[in-house]
């Protein structure tokens, strides 16, 4: 029997937001794990349905069943310049992808898989190596395999890695199939997971400015975690810049508190590499530019919450101001402002209610 339809699991009511769905499914528990259900795609047991699927939204060019148990789930979230999928397999399947102009990197929650590419094999644990599109894959998941998987365009990511580097040529990114850094990929590991569960918290109505820092972040961390041909220069010391340079982005900031902090355009804008940014910030004591972002953002939050209208709140607020974890928001704000959120929101409506309080509504005009 197939699993619950697409429109019974969207009125399902999942209210988690530290963990992911848990659901015994009786035809071979195909939801005992799920990611990512507010950017659902499918969920079927239905081979012929699902290969259309997997063809026409993810470009698989090859699909194999290999036992009688077979269901799939499949969630994608697309965001800018990634995309973040969970996929739990009920029974062994096989598929390729042919070449492309993505990247991808998987991350198991449940089980061992495998992929081929080039010629060479690899596992796939708690993460696979990058890897590139510039050749076949071939992926076997067993049953039961559960995952996670980002999708990077090559294109953002070699703009992003150039500002990094303050690199003008067009040689291309190329990364190399070895073992990425270990305790680099365990802080990819949980930004991975954390921003799948921030998504499974509030969908389309988390932060747009959260998502896109988070977004940044985690490509970020992508090309200082794996060897490419650019490793060697991410390695070396930027070279210094003007200390003037720490005033022109911390006003870009505040001019623009309320959009993600593009650091590729700001190094644009300044003339110097994103590292170079980073170097004059931290020597003049100032922390980074997010965190000066964070300061500037959370002043703006104060004066949000202190002239309220009807339809202000501590979570529209966060959001509005970039803050996606809303403890993390809360604390923050106390460190800084001295009180929390919800304090100053309510002192705000009080002084309200006192000064409709006092309008005199019997007078009469004179």
């Amino acid at each position: 029997m197939l699993a619950d339809s697409l429109t019974q699991r969207r009125g399902s009511g999942h209210k988690s937001v530290t963990a992911p769905r848990k659901d015994v499914n009786r035809a071979g528990r195909l939801r005992d794990i799920s990611y990512l259900d507010r950017y659902p795609l499918f969920r079927s047991r239905d081979s012929e349905f699902v290969r259309d699927r997997l063809m026409s939204i993810y470009g698989v060019d090859r699909f194999d069943i290999h036992d009688a148990g077979f269901g799939l789930e499949a969630n994608l979230a697309p965001l800018s310049a990634t995309g973040l999928a969970f996929c739990g397999y009920a029974g062994a399947t096989s598929l390729s992808f042919p070449e492309s102009t993505i990247v991808r990197q998987f991350f198991s929650i449940r089980g061992t898989a495998g992929y081929r590419t080039a010629g060479s094999s690899h596992a796939i644990a708690a993460w696979s190596p990058i890897i590139s599109g510039h050749s076949r894959l071939d992926l076997d998941f067993p049953a039961g395999y559960r995952q996670l998987v980002v999708r990077v365009e090559v294109v953002p990511l070699q703009g992003l890695l150039r500002a990094m580097l303050g690199d003008d040529s067009d040689k291309g990114l190329s990364f190399e199939e070895d073992d990425p850094d270990p305790t680099m990929m365990a802080f990819v590991r949980r930004d991975v997971f954390r921003l799948a569960e921030e998504l499974q918290a509030f969908g389309q109505n988390y932060s747009p400015i959260a998502i896109a820092e988070l977004e940044r972040s985690l490509m970020t961390k992508l090309l200082l975690a794996h060897r490419h041909n650019f490793s060697d220069r991410l390695r070396t010391a930027p070279r210094r810049a003007d200390r003037t340079i720490v005033d022109l982005v911390e006003s870009y900031i505040e001019a623009h508190w309320d959009e993600p902090l593009d650091l590729e355009r700001v190094a644009g804008i300044t003339g110097v590499s994103v590292r170079s940014i980073f170097r004059e910030f931290s020597e003049t004591g100032r922390g980074s530019p997010g965190q000066f972002a964070r300061r500037v953002r959370l002043r703006q939050a104060s004066e949000l919450l202190r002239r309220p209208d009807e339809k202000t709140s501590v979570v529209s607020v966060a959001f509005k101001c970039g803050f996606g974890n809303l403890g993390r928001f809360a604390a923050e704000y106390r460190r800084q402002i001295g009180e929390l959120p919800s304090e100053t929101l309510r002192k705000a409506r009080r002084t309200e209610g006192h000064a409709m309080d006092g309008f005199d509504t019997d007078a009469s005009p004179s």
